[in-house]
């Protein structure tokens, strides 16, 4: 996936100690997903980690406690107004079928 010109990689499985469903990598261009996670919940996470990488990129300095709130609220109206997000989770589907 390219996030502002950079060639992110999806990698299954999130470090445990984290707690959470993603986990995106700066330094090793890398965005991790959870392998468990239902079609909703890989779609938002992904987004989350979107908006991770764009805050670090653009150097926003957006804490978590701001993306988790965008996040919920972009996925919300972009599912409402039918906006299909599953293409955002095909690299990530390719992986778990390895």
């Amino acid at each position: 996936m390219k996030i502002l010109g950079y060639d992110y990689e999806f990698e299954k499985n999130v470090n445990d100690h984290t707690g959470s469903y993603g986990w995106f990598d700066a330094k090793s261009l890398t965005i991790q997903i959870a392998d468990n996670l239902n079609k909703q919940q890989k779609e938002s996470t992904i987004l989350h980690e979107i908006l991770e990488a764009l805050s670090y990129h653009l150097m926003l300095e957006i804490g978590n406690n701001t993306i988790m709130p965008l996040e919920a609220g972009l996925y919300q109206v972009l599912t409402d107004a039918g906006v299909d997000l599953s293409p955002l989770s095909l690299e990530f589907e390719k992986i778990l079928e390895e």
